[in-house]
């Protein structure tokens, strides 16, 4: 018994990266299986794991930070899935588009940063 869980473990762990490397649009809005679908959107949690990691980690270091989302807001999985499908909208987005990206580049729209003052922001 204990050899067949640890072969187990060992087949998920060797299998999770080779999936985990990217989840496309497609794949996100149609997927396969119920499993699939769970799957989907514990990877689109663990990229607005990241991406906050990431700016906490800038902001922390003095960089600039990637979106500036109000300190005292949680995410829902359900607003990080509705931000992620209107990036996807708002840029025409097909399939094979990675949804980690289409997720930073709706937190950017949803939670812009302030120009710093005395930053030119169009032409004169």
């Amino acid at each position: 018994m204990t050899r067949w869980i640890l072969s187990a473990c060992l087949l998920a762990l060797t299998a999770a990266p080779a999936a985990a490397v990217d989840v496309r649009l497609d794949s996100y809005r149609n997927p396969k299986s119920e499993n699939l679908r769970i799957f989907n959107h514990m990877y689109l949690d663990g990229v607005r794991g990241g991406l906050m990691a990431s700016n906490a980690w800038l902001k922390r270091h003095g960089g600039q930070l990637l979106f500036c989302m109000p300190d005292d807001l949680a995410l829902s999985s359900e607003q990080t899935e509705e931000i992620m499908l209107k990036s996807a909208d708002k840029r025409s987005a097909k399939g094979e588009m990675v949804i980690a990206l289409l997720l930073l580049w709706g937190m950017q729209d949803t939670y812009p940063c302030e120009k710093p003052a005395g930053e030119k922001t169009g032409s004169q």
